[in-house]
């Protein structure tokens, strides 16, 4: 991204970070599960793009919500599965991005924060998945549609003027409100998200989000970022919300929002987590350094800092850019508009141009380049399904640490999953320290059928079981190129372990073996048909050292895919 110089009206300068980047950069989260807009479609491309938020990915991309049984939740949204993470425990998560990050043909970052129910939102209003695929409406009550930001901060938002001291290059902006932005030119809604405030980060007005981390290839901003962060800066609005600044907005109407320390705590909401991005290439959705996923463990915060409450509702998003220095970090409105429509200097780039790469002492010949200038002023995102957050539990004690053993993935071989991704444990070797636990969990879809229409993909769920269902178990195996599981009177995994889930049989390594082995499903089929898609194995604590591996019986199959971990305990 770069930052710009930008006057808001007849206020001083402000600096902030717009996020741009070149012509497609899609990105996809695995862990968690992003949905890139996806519900429960059967179809490899899914089915709306407008549903909760604008990704600018390929509609292929993406993983549906999970169901909680054997069958497909449909219209009923207590059948879906929501994930249950405790405060303190760490999730790896996990993202591919198209160009990459730090390399020299770019700028990055990588931007993620989190929402949550709000407690002013009424219980006609809430944070929620939705049971169909149709945009909610900008009042927000039709509780079959799917809802993160909520409708009066939408409502704010189309009001209330946009920033007209923003580089907007030579884009004719439809609208002079904060829904109109340089690649929103014409004020398309998705969901009820604030386009300005999704374009441009850290923003100046209020925001439903907060921020975990920035991953930058710029280490000199993370002082910025921190400083601008609304965790720990207050954000200004007015009450008649046309108005963007405290000039115009009528006496006495200019009001601030604590920032989420003040309302929530100083030493539980700090500052944003400010790191370097990883290596990746460009053109190229796939791992990073050594070949490992592009990660970042996030340390759960409490419910109490998260939404101020016992327990929170909330959904993840990750933002992602990529810029150019083909114009100065600082440009702003100054140089708006096209060389055919004002006097002066133009706006730096300008559409599709045809350039003389000629001269005087050379050939004079015009070659067209591809610039889309709303494009280079581009963000992506994507954003999880809903999950939960709760209190640790009283018996993780002391600097005992809480790791999320999780599956990323859906049914299909890898061309037919791609962008998404074929199974795998997440993470998949962990070393963690005696005493440490264990929170086995995963989630699936029903409906993972990833048939027609599939776009510019493949269609198809290759696999085995039951067409389009996702199914995982856990049983151990002596070492990882191997694909036979260990006797059970072998077994050394779960001996190691002190059971939270299960309290009454703690100590019983069979039945341990036997509910992880079968989904907690006494009556589970050979191929899991009949288990749950999902599922929340508990805590375990491990006490034993030692190196314990692991697989999937129903979806690790030598040479189409490997479902296998490992856990060390030091």
């Amino acid at each position: 991204g770069a930052h710009l110089c930008i006057e808001l009206k007849m206020m001083k300068v402000l600096c902030v970070l717009a996020l741009v980047c070149l012509v497609t950069a899609d990105v996809y989260m695995h862990n968690m599960r992003g949905s890139n807009n996806r519900l429960n479609e059967k179809s490899a491309n899914r089915r709306n793009g407008n549903r909760l938020f604008d990704s600018q990915n390929n509609n292929r991309g993406g993983y549906n919500v999970g169901d909680a049984t054997a069958n497909a939740a449909g219209g009923d949204a207590s059948k879906q599965y929501q994930m249950t993470y405790y405060a303190g425990s760490k999730i790896p998560l996990e993202w591919t991005s198209q160009h990459g990050c730090n390399n020299p043909k770019l700028n990055c970052q990588i931007v993620m924060q989190y929402m949550c129910q709000d407690v002013f939102d009424t219980n006609d209003d809430k944070l929620r998945d939705g049971t169909t695929t149709n945009t909610i409406d900008e009042n927000g009550n039709q509780q079959n549609r799917g809802r993160h930001e909520n409708a009066q901060y939408y409502a704010d938002c189309k009001a209330r003027a946009r920033n007209f001291g923003l580089f907007t290059a030579d884009q004719n902006l439809n609208g002079r409100t904060a829904k109109y932005t340089r690649q929103n030119p014409g004020g398309t809604r998705r969901g009820l998200e604030c386009p300005e405030e999704r374009d441009y980060y850290p923003y100046w007005h209020p925001s439903p989000f907060t921020d975990i981390a920035v991953l930058t290839g710029d280490l000199s901003r993370c002082g910025y970022y921190k400083a601008e962060s609304q965790n720990v800066k207050e954000k200004g609005y007015c009450e008649s919300n046309e108005f963007n600044n405290p000039n115009d907005c009528p006496a006495g109407e200019w009001k601030t929002k604590p920032s989420w320390n003040v309302l929530r705590g100083a030493a539980t909401v700090p500052p944003p987590d400010c790191q370097p991005t990883t290596w990746g290439r460009v053109n190229h959705l796939g791992n990073g350094p050594d070949g490992q996923p592009h990660m970042y463990d996030w340390t759960v915060p409490t419910p109490e800092a998260a939404c101020g409450q016992t327990s929170c509702t909330c959904v993840l998003r990750l933002r992602y850019n990529i810029s150019t220095t083909d114009y100065d970090w600082n440009v702003n409105a100054s140089l708006n508009g096209d060389q055919n429509t004002r006097q002066g200097q133009p706006s730096p780039i300008q559409q599709n141009p045809t350039l003389d790469l000629g001269g005087a002492q050379m050939f004079h010949q015009g070659l067209r380049f591809a610039v889309n200038t709303a494009q280079f002023g581009r963000t992506f995102q994507d954003r999880s399904h809903t999950f939960k957050i709760v209190a640790k539990p009283s018996v993780v004690t002391g600097n005992q640490q809480i790791i999320n053993l999780n599956v990323r993935g859906k049914r299909c071989n890898i061309v037919q999953c791609f962008p998404a991704v074929e199974y795998d444990f997440v993470p998949n070797n962990p070393n963690i320290k005696v005493g440490d636990w264990v929170h086995w969990q995963w989630t699936g879809s029903n409906t993972h059928d990833n048939g027609n229409p599939a776009g510019d993909g493949q269609a198809g769920d290759d696999g085995q079981g039951k067409g389009g269902t996702d199914r995982h178990n856990v049983v151990q195996m002596d070492s990882l190129d191997k694909s036979y599981p260990t006797p059970a009177v072998n077994n050394t995994l779960w001996p190691a372990t002190a059971a939270l889930t299960f309290p009454r049989r703690q100590g019983d390594k069979f039945q341990q073996i036997k509910n992880f082995a079968l989904v907690g499903k006494d009556d589970a089929d050979p191929l899991l048909n009949n288990a749950p898609a999902s599922y929340n194995g508990g805590l375990t604590q491990m006490t034993t050292r030692g190196t314990y591996h692991f697989m999937c019986t129903r979806n690790n199959n030598f040479s189409n895919r490997s479902q296998k971990g490992s856990i060390t305990v030091q």
